[in-house]
């Protein structure tokens, strides 16, 4: 694939952007409305666009995210908007945009770790980006909605709001989700305000967004958790069996989250409680039949890491390791070597090392374990990691680990 005749530069506004986006995926026009709640979030400085001829045919976004690793928020290198005009394709322009990217924020010592979401799974495996994150899709039949008995106290009272009306509530509750939860992000005003759009032509059928808040009954108590949703309309042999679509639910403890789920599938003329959940999310064991629920479990976040050596010690470990890894990476060349990864009491340590290998893998691997959420002896089982020194699998799986698992719920 040959990029020549094209020119790569940052765009000078969102608007010239979102042009080339809208023809790449269908030609469907954004309303102005949608148009501005994207663009207090998008980067020009960092994004790019490529040319010819005077003509802007392809497209990157490049976000500045604080993302929850294990350990801790960092930074992350946040990619959307991956997309060329369709009179473009395959002339090498994604690889360049890619390419470009993990370059340069490498060279200006920027996140060594870039993230994104993909609507094609089998494409960005060839830059390196690993599945980091999955969620798993419920629909929680009327006939389901028993839940298993609980030690916790009785639940929280529920009430219902209009979003705009609980924002400062929202952002508060969402701010410690990094903490607990790698995969989730900080969002500051300009990304709340984009995950509480709700504009009628981008509802799909669905009724208004809605608020659920579960409040400390303490007098003037704060919410302790929320839950953003709305009901589509269905009827069935001329009984309402609306679908109630989950699209974020945060509690700062279980007995608020437990509330929040008690009362959504206990709305008044529901017939599927529908929703993306991490997959070791508890209303797995709150449901007393999780099986009528058809958990169907889906990849989600894909991570790549841009520098290794700064990445790698960047992160906490579940157990102290010593492991050399020899990694392949044809396009980030920097990372190509093996890598002596230490942790202990002091934190990890990562250096390039002649020492002989006791993993062989390659970047693409990397990225799916970054997150905690990925397992190194899965990967190793399906032949994509190899084994120099017998245990050294088990250990780097062990190491990796985080527990509770990754999961991104809002899309950049």
């Amino acid at each position: 694939m040959r990029t020549e005749g094209y020119e790569f530069a940052a765009p000078d506004s969102w608007d010239r952007f979102a042009d080339v986006v809208a023809l790449a995926y269908g030609g469907y026009d954004a309303a102005p409305a949608y148009r501005t709640v994207v663009a207090e979030v998008f980067e020009p400085k960092r994004s790019l666009l490529a040319h010819r001829d005077g003509r802007t045919c392809a497209t990157l976004a490049l976000y500045s995210l604080d993302m929850g690793v294990p350990g801790g928020r960092r930074p992350i290198a946040g990619i959307g908007y991956v997309s060329v005009d369709p009179t473009h394709r395959r002339r090498g322009l994604m690889r360049g945009l890619i390419l470009r990217t993990l370059a340069g924020l490498y060279e200006r010592g920027e996140e060594p770790v870039a993230a994104l979401h993909t609507t094609e799974p089998g494409i960005y495996g060839r830059f390196g980006f690993g599945g980091a994150t999955r969620a798993v899709h419920l629909e929680i039949p009327r006939h389901a909605r028993e839940m298993t008995p609980s030690h916790a106290e009785p639940p929280l009272p529920v009430r219902v709001a209009d979003p705009a009306d609980c924002v400062a509530h929202i952002a508060r509750i969402h701010e410690g989700a990094p903490e607990r939860r790698p995969g989730t992000f900080h969002r500051d005003d300009a990304w709340t305000r984009r995950a509480l759009t709700d504009l009628p032509e981008r509802r799909g059928g669905a009724g208004r967004l809605l608020c659920m808040l579960a409040e400390d009954p303490g007098e003037g108590g704060l919410p302790r958790g929320y839950a953003l949703y709305a009901l589509t309309a269905r009827w069935v042999d001329s009984y309402p069996r609306y679908d109630v679509h989950v699209r974020e639910l945060f509690a700062e403890d279980s007995l608020a989250y437990a509330s929040l789920w008690r009362a959504l599938l206990d709305i008044d003329l529901a017939g599927t409680v529908i929703a993306d959940r991490p997959v070791d999310d508890p209303i797995l064991a709150l449901l007393a039949d999780p099986r009528s629920a058809v958990p169907v479990v889906r990849d989600q976040l894909y991570t790549r890491l841009v520098d290794l050596e700064r990445a790698l010690p960047q992160r906490a470990y579940a157990a102290e390791i010593d492991v050399v890894i020899d990694v392949a990476d044809a396009d980030c060349p920097w990372n190509q070597g093996r890598w002596r990864l230490h942790t202990g009491a002091d934190g990890a340590a990562c250096a390039r090392t002649g020492a002989a290998a006791d993993l062989s893998l390659s970047a693409r691997e990397l990225g799916a374990v970054y997150l905690g959420g990925t397992s190194l002896a899965q990967l190793a089982a399906a032949g994509r990691v190899i084994e120099h020194r017998a245990g050294a699998v088990r250990a780097a799986t062990r190491a990796f680990h985080h527990d509770p698992a990754p999961f991104c719920p809002t899309v950049f």
